[in-house]
């Protein structure tokens, strides 16, 4: 399942502005994690674990599609994959709007492949 869930998200996570990508389950539990910028992304991580249920919670309540978080000089974009499962990335906002457009799409790619998992 991580090899597909990898090959799935490869092109959104090479990208240069990109530091790290994480799926969190629901209680804030990282169940994938593919970083390009170990320290970045562990300072941000242990905020994110602890946001992440307030968060999705939001999100579901507000039926909002994504939340942009800005955090010092990076920006984290949460969107659900499914109502357990959300994937943040974490990355430099030299090219959100791109990224943005790159992880809806990883996103329907994900969907079917987690859905059946939770």
């Amino acid at each position: 399942m991580s090899l597909r869930i990898d090959e799935i998200v490869r092109d959104v996570s090479d990208d240069p502005s990109v530091v790290g990508l994480i799926i969190y389950r629901v209680d804030g539990v990282p169940v994938f994690v593919r970083v390009n910028d170990e320290m970045k992304v562990l300072q941000h991580m242990y905020f994110l674990e602890n946001q992440i249920r307030s968060v999705l919670d939001y999100m579901f309540n507000q039926n909002l599609n994504e939340i942009s978080i800005k955090v010092e000089d990076i920006k984290i974009l949460l969107l659900p994959i499914t109502k357990t499962l959300v994937m943040s990335i974490l990355f430099l906002p030299i090219a959100e709007y791109r990224l943005e457009i790159e992880a809806k799409r990883v996103i329907n790619s994900l969907r079917p492949v987690l859905a059946n998992e939770v």
